[in-house]
């Protein structure tokens, strides 16, 4: 296969593939991966803090009539609205986030319907977290800590330039040309491992 620069990918890791009721485990993880989204569209339209106000509700509106497409949520008010929802988006931030962001982005459209003309079409929202947890020092991180929100305490002295990772990959077959489009790429460390072999062969 070929057709994808992968330069500057970090090493994909290690993958395992169990194909036993694969389409079964697929369907599953498409309900509760929806059922996610939708309490998390739920927490921040219905959400009520001790002032006895809809908090996220209203942050959203005014950042976005403010052209300011972010959403600060603290994680104690989604684990006081639903315990087993922040505590999926701690331990598997990479599926969970962007759900939450996508939810946030269908909240967005919800709330500021009717937009001015040419404006018709929602842009993405960014979430941001915040808690009151303790932190961890950096060198108290275990390998159990891999993949999960952490807090860490330091002062940020310098940064390096943005380097750019695909969301979405097109590959084609060297010998046959067949491709396949629009394949996502999950975010932080993890790559995309090739094929070995063509879907024709």
């Amino acid at each position: 296969w070929g057709g994808s620069d992968m330069a500057g990918f970090d090493d994909p890791g290690v993958y395992y593939s169990d194909s036993l009721f694969s389409d079964e485990r697929s369907d599953t993880q498409d309900v509760s991966r929806t059922a996610a989204q939708r309490r998390f569209k739920e927490f921040i339209k219905t959400f009520i803090d001790h002032q006895n106000c809809f908090c996220y509700r209203d942050q959203l509106k005014r950042h976005y009539n403010l052209r300011q497409y972010w959403l600060k949520v603290d994680l104690h008010d989604l684990a006081s609205f639903d315990p087993q929802l922040a505590d999926k988006l701690n331990k598997i931030p990479s599926d969970y986030l962007p759900l939450f962001e996508e939810a946030a982005k269908e909240a967005a459209d919800e709330l500021t319907q009717p937009r001015p003309l040419g404006e018709e079409k929602v842009e993405d929202i960014q979430v941001m977290l915040s808690s009151d947890a303790n932190p961890i020092q950096i060198r108290q991180l275990k390998s159990h800590n891999m993949a999960h929100i952490v807090k860490v305490p330091g002062i940020i002295i310098s940064a390096s330039a943005i380097r750019a990772k695909a969301t979405h990959i097109t590959i084609q077959c060297r010998s046959c040309r067949n491709y396949r489009a629009n394949i996502a790429v999950k975010p932080g460390l993890e790559g995309y491992t090739l094929p070995r072999k063509c879907d024709t062969e």
